[in-house]
């Protein structure tokens, strides 16, 4: 059976790694350690509030899956 993977908002996949601030501020952060990153800096130019399994996949094979 297929698992069906997650899409994440930004600022719930922002709090899966930064989980004792507030949403705003986590978002701040993943978004300044994804535009850092060449490989993840494109996802922040898709105006979209949500982030495809795929982008996902992407941002955890960069950054590393949340603890």
């Amino acid at each position: 059976m297929n698992e069906l993977k997650p899409t994440y908002g930004r600022m719930e996949l922002a709090q899966l790694y930064f989980p004792n601030i507030c949403g705003r501020a986590a978002w701040r952060k993943l978004k300044d350690y994804m535009a850092d990153d060449p490989s993840l800096s494109p996802l922040l130019t898709t105006g979209r509030r949500t982030f495809l399994p795929i982008e996902v996949d992407r941002i955890f094979h960069a950054i590393g899956r949340p603890a």
